[in-house]
């Protein structure tokens, strides 16, 4: 009987034990659910859920604040997915956070994070919908690196073969051994450097030059910049070109008179291309000359003529008094 009684307690201590045990299994799965607490319900909008399932956790700031509730096809681009967030969370989520599928670790279980985004925003509220970001996929991410990799076997292929073309030729080893070139590369360099010198001096000369010549000095800068010389050379332009205009206009005029000369217009242009006129003139002259000559012989034949010698000689005396009256005077 006595031993009966003991196997009885340890039986009763047993289940209860094990009612106690699923008590707190019960409390546990309840809490990580959000069974238990005050809890409110948001969804986000997903394109790809990468095998996110009911249960999964939802992080802010890395930080369990609830679960995944339902997941729901909306149309062959959108996923509605229902979280069940803490209300403690309410005041610090925005109605402008993305939402986005991660890893618990690095090959953990699927969860939702919901990262948060700068600028103003209302707090999300009973049945919110906030976006996502497009997630990053492992089997891309796989793709890529495998791209990746192949491209690195392929270069370090290359470098190899150029390592060993470098290695077995002599050409080039030669080259760099060769001491007239490595004499001629060195003046090479010295050419080069004394021409940057030169061309220093040269830019420094040019500004100088640039420089005076903004300030007024010199010739050129004096035209360029006296608004009085400029001016007087401006109104000396014009009357070059008036004076051009008029010696122009004068060579038209002298080829006119040429042209009408050589046509035989006027009393020039008839002297020169009538031949005839031209001897009638001289014959005229010629007896013009001639008629004077005998004129000269009477007149000394006057002269000497008794009735006429008188008269000469009172000419000659009045001649002389005049001649005297000017000397005197």
């Amino acid at each position: 009987m006595k031993t009966k009684t003991i196997d009885n307690t340890k039986l009763g201590l047993f289940v209860l034990a094990g009612v106690l045990f699923l008590i707190v299994t019960l409390y546990m799965i309840g809490k990580n659910r959000n069974l238990f607490g005050s809890t409110f319900t948001m969804k986000a909008v997903l394109s790809n859920v990468n095998g996110l399932v009911a249960g999964n956790n939802v992080r802010f700031k890395g930080i369990d604040v609830g679960t995944v509730k339902s997941i729901t096809l909306l149309n062959d681009s959108s996923i509605y997915v229902t979280l069940t967030i803490d209300n403690a969370m309410k005041p610090y989520i925005k109605q402008n956070a993305m939402a986005s599928v991660g890893t618990d670790g690095l090959m953990g279980n699927k969860l939702v994070n919901i990262n948060s985004v700068p600028g103003k925003s209302p707090t999300v509220e009973e049945g919110s919908v906030i976006q996502s970001l497009k997630p990053i996929e492992t089997d891309e991410m796989l793709r890529t690196l495998s791209t990746t990799n192949e491209n690195l076997e392929r270069i370090s292929h290359n470098l190899r073969e150029v390592t060993v073309k470098l290695n077995t030729s002599s050409s080039l080893w030669n080259l760099l051994s060769d001491t007239v070139i490595t004499y001629d590369l060195r003046n090479g360099v010295k050419d080069f450097r004394r021409a940057g010198s030169n061309l220093a001096d040269l830019t420094y000369t040019t500004n100088l030059m640039i420089n005076r010549f903004n300030s007024g000095s010199g010739l050129a800068g004096t035209i360029f910049t006296d608004t009085t010389l400029s001016e007087k050379l401006s109104y000396s332009l014009n009357r070059i070109q008036e004076a051009s205009d008029r010696t122009s206009l004068m060579m038209e005029n002298l080829e006119s008179v040429i042209a009408k000369l050589k046509e035989g217009e006027g009393t020039a242009g008839l002297l020169l291309s009538d031949t005839t006129l031209r001897n009638t003139l001289l014959r005229s002259g010629q007896n013009v000359e001639e008629g004077t000559g005998r004129f000269n012989e009477n007149m000394e034949a006057m002269r000497s003529n008794f009735l006429f010698r008188g008269y000469f000689k009172k000419l000659e005396k009045e001649e002389k008094k005049a001649a005297n009256a000017a000397k005197d005077n």
